[in-house]
């Protein structure tokens, strides 16, 4: 640009330009992520190079409706990560491979199931009901990442993955994570929790100088294991009291004191081969035998072209994973075509399309105990240290499971007849456009459909503990379509100069249409045949559909002085379809300004070499699902032939408004030394008001619960991002990057007149004023002022507590990151340790492997205990002796009493009070390791190979969580409610996995 007017071009492909100007006249040439340079007209050719700007060209960060920006400008803060960090890896979901890598997000990761969903958090929980979770962005249209839940999990439900496992990683350009209201805030009322956005390659349709036609190829194989098992005691076998039984604990006799025992009954009479008795003695690896070494098969096939008008990218990549729990796999396959082009005219002219196909098969999971449930992880974790599950197990008569005793199934047969098989489709496909009608204003203008499909089919075979052993099938179809369009105008004006100013206007319209079908079939009528047809009675379940549209216009400013000082305002304006006409316009606005100390001080040091402010305040909307305000009459099973029709259990508040998140942030950006020290802080605080939240009504009302505004909560934190470079020399460099994240979360307000209320029915999740979201209440140890236990006098286990009360929070103190890399020639390692600290788990496995008497944490038990405190009545007031004194506890009791709790009073193992079984889940893990070899350019140069390069790779390797009982081995990370809200919660689910192997990398 000619300085001091308006008069400007910009380069080509090949960096070459013309432009008009009188000599002597100072030329200005910019570039995102360069230095802005100054030369004078001095010659009719001119040879300019930038330089580097203190935030490096990747620094450049996509924010709202794809704008990219320089990192330096923003008031508010963004987080980028890598592609190379989320494949490069053996973890085959998005979700799981972000953990960690970013400040303020927070990844809850649920079990070792092969595609089972995880929950994602930006800054905490800030709504009670719906979906928690950041909006997903990827290539402008919005991706639903809710996971389909068919059943309880408490009662009988799977592993269930979520909508977003099926986008490839190999397809992934970039990620920007969006992290505070005021960068999120153009979304609208879908952004209130964050927003994360995806580039892919095909939707990024970017340039690459110098580079024509490329082909990537991609393979990875990786090892599966179970990621850790408890340590079992392997001296005392089945039975209670030292005696032998057919019992599930097993706190029987020693193994050395009985040479053979009678052959349990049920394995006698289907295979009487067996004889009458058999040896009684350990059966070491019954537990670990079960499992196997999965495999996870990466395969991905990349074509891309560029030239100076365009460019297109072609990428199929094939998933295969066999999990370490045997018939329990995830399969995806996708591809995925985009690209853009510059006609003639002008126009800028893009598109891309992917198609994905998943399939998961996996086993049921949850408590065993409820009537007509069976989990596959009933009993096997916790198998009587003498039992052989090798011995067969399907009965040869009636085809059922075959166990020593009754009420679970055989994990084997489990997993190979009781099944939920889930099939997965997702249709994009995206057209953009944009024209640049002056140096100043241009227009861009993108348009996508989204359509995602499941199927499911759950079920439950003859002979199994489930349904009776009748076998039952349940059918679940889902169907969710997004259509979303973006018109953008964009202006760029240098007012003077030392002045500049840029604005976008726009319009977003968003229509989501979903719909749901499921039924329900109890009774085979024949086997092996399972078709709702086949079964003798069929129920509806659901069968509902919804839409709703969000039409929305909005506009960003931002003032620059002397690129140093940024100045940025949004404003939008939505109409949601789902709330009251009264009250279906809302307006939020946001705030933020940045400025570059270093810049505007001219300071020139080696030591501060750059050095941010920022800030900002934003205030953002959120609407009511779809429907919501659909008073219908529902349609029930025909009774006696006749039809039932009454009303909807659910009445929503007509006067409903919508829920507003305002957040206020404050951070810095600090360089020392020329990048070998980054700090990237903020602080925040977040108030999410009028949460619309159910609140149950009582019957009579002829509902069951009422929707209206009736909540609020607060989060507020810190995080850190802090990079170190020790060592950079010109073949080697070391650097570390460690995140850390804190935020507190509280429930300052729910419905006038209620303190709390249950996340789920059957659980201790629960929100309640004044304690975090989440929070655990329910039934607890009897404590004297002090804190001590109060005991019972003849029993000698602790007295419940009359009143229910906190017993935990789910949430963590903090926690950290390390990413360690050293690069040396052509290798280089890299890996990530991960600490979180506090977030309290409750765990009923941990509770089995101790009342059942089957870890080491159990062994020494030929001797008593007495448990410290002070005898109490049952009142929960202490006994008090003569003096007036309390009397210490000398009760003593056995080993199997302290974790099977004895007559009139409460322990640490089985049927104590739900306080007995929630631990600290403070957890080290070394979540990454990675060992790449790229082949040095000079070996390759008369090959067809661009780049080769092969690399060891380890995923969740080891991990310690000090606070669990030692010898179980528990992996806090280990929880059963996958996306949903209620979390830090393990009900007989799957342990989490570790992966081992190798991927290599050729490029022509």
């Amino acid at each position: 640009m000619v300085k001091g007017t308006q008069t400007g071009t910009q380069t080509d492909f090949d960096g070459k330009f013309k432009i008009t100007a009188s000599q002597g006249q100072k030329l200005v040439f910019s570039f995102l992520g360069m230095k802005t340079q100054e030369a004078s007209a001095s010659s009719t050719t001119l040879n300019v190079k930038l330089q580097d700007d203190s935030v490096q060209l990747e620094g450049v960060v996509v924010t709202a409706f794809g704008i990219k920006r320089n990192p330096k400008d923003l008031g508010y803060s963004v987080s980028s990560i890598k592609a190379a960090e989320l494949t490069e890896n053996s973890e085959p979901d998005l979700i799981r491979s972000i953990n960690g890598k970013v400040a303020g997000v927070n990844v809850n990761v649920s079990s070792g199931v092969a595609g089972a969903a995880s929950q994602i958090t930006i800054r905490g929980v800030s709504t009670f009901n719906g979906d928690t979770q950041p909006l997903i962005i990827v290539d402008g249209i919005s991706y639903d990442n809710s996971s389909v839940e068919t059943s309880s999990q408490v009662t009988g439900g799977g592993g269930y993955e979520s909508a977003l496992s099926s986008l490839d990683p190999n397809d992934i350009a970039s990620v920007n994570v969006l992290k505070s209201a005021a960068a999120a805030a153009l979304y609208g009322s879908r952004a209130s929790k964050g927003v994360i956005v995806i580039t892919t390659k095909s939707g990024s349709g970017s340039l690459k100088k110098g580079k024509k036609l490329s082909v990537n190829v991609g393979t990875g194989t990786y090892f599966e294991n179970i990621a850790n098992l408890p340590t079992y005691q392997n001296t005392y076998g089945a039975g209670t009291n030292f005696n032998i039984g057919n019992t599930n604990g097993s706190w029987g006799p020693r193994f050395d004191s009985l040479a053979t025992i009678p052959t349990w009954p049920n394995l006698l009479d289907a295979f009487p081969e067996l004889g009458p008795t058999v040896p009684f003695v350990a059966k070491p690896n019954n537990v670990k035998d079960l499992f196997k070494t999965g495999v996870v098969l990466d395969n991905t096939v990349g074509l891309n072209y560029s030239g100076q008008d365009g460019g297109f990218n072609v990428t199929i990549s094939d998933l295969a994973q066999d999990g370490y729990i045997p018939f329990n796999t995830y399969d995806r396959t996708s591809i995925s075509v985009g690209g853009n082009f510059k006609l003639a005219n002008g126009l800028t002219l893009g598109g891309n399309m992917s198609y994905s196909d998943t399939k998961q098969i996996g086993g049921f999971f949850g408590e065993n105990q409820f009537a007509g449930a069976s989990s596959s992880f009933a009993r096997t974790l916790l198998l009587a240290r003498n039992w052989d599950l090798s011995l067969p197990y399907v009965n040869p008569k009636t085809g059922a499971s075959v166990i020593p005793n009754a009420g679970w199934d055989h994990p084997l047969w489990s997993w190979e007849n009781d099944q939920i098989i889930t099939n997965t489709t997702r249709t994009v496909a995206g057209l953009n456009m944009s024209y640049k009608f002056t140096d100043k204003i241009s227009a861009s203008y993108r348009v996508g459909f989204n359509r995602y499909s499941l199927s499911r089919r759950q079920i439950r075979d003859i002979g199994s503990r489930a349904d009776g052993g009748l076998g039952s099938l349940t059918t679940d179809d889902f169907i969710n379509e997004d259509i979303e369009s973006t018109l953008l105008f964009n202006f760029d004006y240098k007012l003077s100069d030392d002045i500049g100013f840029s604005a976008i206007l726009g319009n977003n319209v968003l229509q989501n249409n979903n719909s749901r079908i499921g039924f329900s079939g109890k009774q085979f009528n024949v086997p092996d045949v399972f078709t709702l047809r086949n079964t003798l009675n069929v129920a509806s379940l659901v069968d509902e559909k919804a839409q709703n549209r969000n039409v929305g216009v909005f506009v960003d400013a931002t003032f620059s002085y002397k690129e140093f000082l940024f100045l940025n305002a949004t404003a939008r304006n939505d109409w949601s379809s789902t709330l009251p006409k009264n009250n279906n316009s809302y307006f939020y606005p946001s705030v933020s300004a940045s400025l570059i100390v270093t810049d505007a001080l001219n300071i020139k040091s080696d030591v501060l070499t750059f050095a941010k402010l920022r800030g900002g305040f934003a205030k953002v909307g959120s609407d009511a699902a779809a429907e919501f305000l659909n008073l219908t009459f529902r349609s029930g099973d025909a009774f006696n032939s006749n039809p039932v029709i009454g009303n909807n259990t659910v009445f929503s508040d007509p006067k409903i408004t919508p829920e507003f998140t305002e957040e206020f942030e404050l951070g810095t950006d600090l360089e020392f030394f020329r990048k070998r020290i980054v700090v990237d802080l903020s602080v925040y605080k977040k108030t999410t008001s009028d949460l619309i939240t159910p609140i149950t009504t009582a019957t009579t009302t002829g509902f069951d619960t009422f929707n209206t505004n009736s909540g609020a909560v607060e989060n507020k934190g810190i995080e850190l991002g802090l990079t170190l470079v020790p060592i950079k020399t010109d073949n080697f460099k070391w650097s570390l990057f460690t995140t850390f994240t804190r935020n507190i979360n509280k429930v300052t307000e729910i419905t006038a007149g209620l303190e709390r209320y249950a996340l789920d029915a059957n659980e201790i999740g629960y929100v309640q004023v004044g304690q975090p979201f989440g929070v655990f209440y329910g039934t607890r140890f009897a404590r004297d002022e002090q804190g001590n236990y109060l005991i019972n006098e003849s029993g000698g286990g602790i007295i419940q507590d009359r009143t229910p009360g906190i017993i935990g929070d789910p949430n963590a103190d903090f926690k950290m990151s390390f990413m360690n890399t050293l690069s040396y020639k052509g290798f280089s390692l890299r890996t990530q340790f991960d600490w979180k600290q506090g977030g309290d788990i409750k765990s009923s496995t941990i509770e089995s492997l101790l009342g059942r008497g089957v870890t080491r944490d159990t062994e020494d038990r030929e001797r008593t205990f007495i448990i410290p405190g002070f005898y109490g009545n049952n009142d929960g007031t202490p006994i008090l002796d003569g003096n007036g004194n309390k009397i210490p506890n000398t009760t003593q009791i056995s080993m199997n009493e302290l974790y099977f709790s004895p007559a009139g009073g409460n322990t640490f193992g089985i049927n104590s009070t739900d306080e007995s079984g929630v631990y600290d889940g403070t957890v080290f893990r070394l979540r990454e390791i990675n060992l790449t070899y790229d082949v040095p350019a000079k070996l390759l140069e008369k090959t067809p190979f661009g780049q080769i390069s092969f690399s060891l790779i380890g995923s969740n390797l080891w991990y310690f969580a000090p606070n669990v009982p030692r010898y179980t081995n528990f992996d806090p990370e280990t929880t059963s409610y996958g996306s949903s809200t209620l979390q830090g919660i393990e009900v007989s689910s799957a342990p989490t996995a570790k992966r081992y192997g190798f991927k290599l990398n050729l490029t022509f």
